[in-house]
């Protein structure tokens, strides 16, 4: 009996949402919102989909029900404030959990934001990919991520857990959502994707019509140094992910920014500093050279201001515009590199029984 009712909820879903689109309501685009209602009058607008708090009005939750599809799928199980800024522990519907943080400034509040549970490209530095993929987050995952954390969000950057364009789609989908006029209208160049740089994937990005700030983990200027750091990256060439985020960058007439984290004895000498001036000198590009925050197990040290200074200035003495970001969430470990994936429980996901992964 269990296995026959389990089978029919999805021919349930279908019956009630004759589109064939997503289940979840924040992953409908406008488009596929108005196909639900074949050309009648709908009961709610697009707009009202986006309603900030978990608990929608009732009006809502009759609308989704007679149309099948879920309101809110992420549930906060956790919560840490600190200074400025508050992370958010959500909880899946299979069991999963991530981790998104909203840091507050003077003039908004930024999201940083999931796009897998898990990440398969393992940065030595990274906590996220210590337990590996568990699977790609669902455009309407993502999107509830920025709705969870509230109306004053004015700036939106894809740096939590799990590689964007290694699910290219549903984020890219996720960016189409939020910027779209009927919807919460979110201004693109307020949406900043961080990634490692998947060539082929930069490529795509290159002809999209997206007026988003991209920003590439480089950390090092030789492929044997980043190959150490980013192990998952080892099939992609350095000096292609530089010359696809430029044509990137020169394509949408807005520069591309290298995250650089500086790390003593690995990637912090001048030859290092000399070499990724050379990389990008006349490149519509700049450099922001970040600090590492710990991680526990991982044996690696925060550089100390002298050798940050030296690397810095050999850029600016190269024309490079260069910067030193300044992280936050350090006091609650939501900085970049500290978030975790894990499970219900809060316990990071990799103590968890085999047989509960999904590949």
């Amino acid at each position: 009996m269990a296995s026959a009712q389990r089978h029919s909820t999805p021919d349930l879903v279908r019956q009630r949402n004759p589109a064939g689109v997503s289940g979840l309501s924040l992953g409908l685009t406008s488009s596929e919102f108005a196909g639900l209602h074949e050309g009648a009058v709908p009961d709610v607008t697009y707009r009202e989909l986006f309603f900030p708090h978990a608990d929608p009005p009732r009006r809502l939750q009759n609308w989704a029900r007679s149309r099948g599809v879920r309101l809110r799928t992420l549930t906060r199980i956790g919560r840490d404030q600190g200074g400025r800024s508050e992370k958010m522990l959500f909880g899946l519907h299979d069991g999963y959990a991530v981790e998104s943080v909203l840091i507050r400034r003077f003039d908004g509040h930024t999201a940083c934001i999931s796009s897998q549970v898990g990440c398969a490209f393992a940065c030595r530095f990274c906590a996220s990919g210590q337990a590996g993929l568990m699977r790609n987050l669902e455009a309407g995952e993502i999107v509830e991520q920025v709705v969870r954390l509230g109306p004053k969000v004015n700036r939106i950057v894809f740096m939590g857990i799990g590689e964007p364009l290694n699910n290219y789609q549903q984020v890219l989908k996720a960016i189409r959502i939020l910027r779209d006029r009927q919807g919460m209208n979110f201004p693109t160049t307020g949406i900043t994707l961080s990634t490692i740089g998947i060539p082929k994937a930069l490529k795509q990005l290159r002809e999209e019509h997206l007026a988003i700030n991209l920003t590439i983990s480089l950390h090092a200027t030789t492929q044997e140094v980043r190959d150490r750091l980013i192990p998952g990256a080892r099939k992609h060439p350095l000096g292609e992910v530089v010359e696809r985020a430029c044509a990137w960058a020169r394509r949408h007439n807005r520069p591309v920014t290298f995250a650089y984290l500086v790390l003593p004895g690995i990637n912090d000498s001048i030859a290092d500093a000399r070499r990724l001036a050379a990389m990008l000198r006349d490149s519509p590009a700049r450099v922001n050279l970040m600090r590492w925050n710990p991680v526990d197990g991982v044996g690696l040290q925060r550089t100390p201001d002298r050798s940050l200074a030296h690397f810095r200035t050999t850029l600016e003495n190269a024309l490079v515009p260069v910067v030193v970001r300044d992280t936050q969430g350090r006091d609650i470990s939501a900085a970049c590199g500290q978030l975790w994936l894990r499970d219900l429980k809060g316990l990071p996901v990799g103590n968890r029984p085999r047989q509960g992964r999904m590949t």
